[in-house]
């Protein structure tokens, strides 16, 4: 028998806020946040940065990755389907942007994805097969 479902708590074990709560943080605030990619960008006009889209249940967020983190966590920046990103809040206006400075790829935590939403829900565990999820991006370069 495992402990009860709870949405986001293995998240928040590691000090992972939603998208929707980072959105709402000061300017300059240190967090994390981990989302599902939804858009990988490099555009050529911008010097070999890569811009992101995360999404999880509560919004969705921009991330900023320079070039020299990219190379350094090049499989994880453009293999990863969940990813975790840390570092400084830039908001300006309406515009909020989270610069990575740590990346983790968090994909094998999508084969539990169906469990987070079971809150207060005992799960019996009678088997142990694990199920491998794949959730294409989008990606452009």
């Amino acid at each position: 028998m495992r402990q009860r479902a709870t949405p986001r708590g293995d998240l928040r074990a590691r000090d992972t806020i939603s998208c929707r709560q980072a959105l709402n943080a000061k300017d300059g605030k240190r967090l994390t946040v981990a989302g599902l990619v939804l858009v990988r960008q490099r555009p050529g006009s911008a010097e070999s940065v890569v811009f992101l889209t995360l999404e999880d249940e509560t919004a969705t967020i921009n991330v900023i990755i320079w070039p020299v983190l990219c190379d350094a966590n090049r499989r994880v920046v453009l293999g990863g389907q969940m990813l975790a990103v840390t570092n400084m809040l830039q908001k300006e206006g309406e515009v909020v942007h989270l610069v990575a400075k740590d990346i983790a790829d968090l994909s094998g935590l999508l084969a539990d994805v169906g469990n987070r939403s079971l809150q207060n829900v005992v799960i019996y565990q009678q088997n142990s097969r694990s199920e491998h999820l794949v959730v294409k991006s989008r990606n452009f370069h």
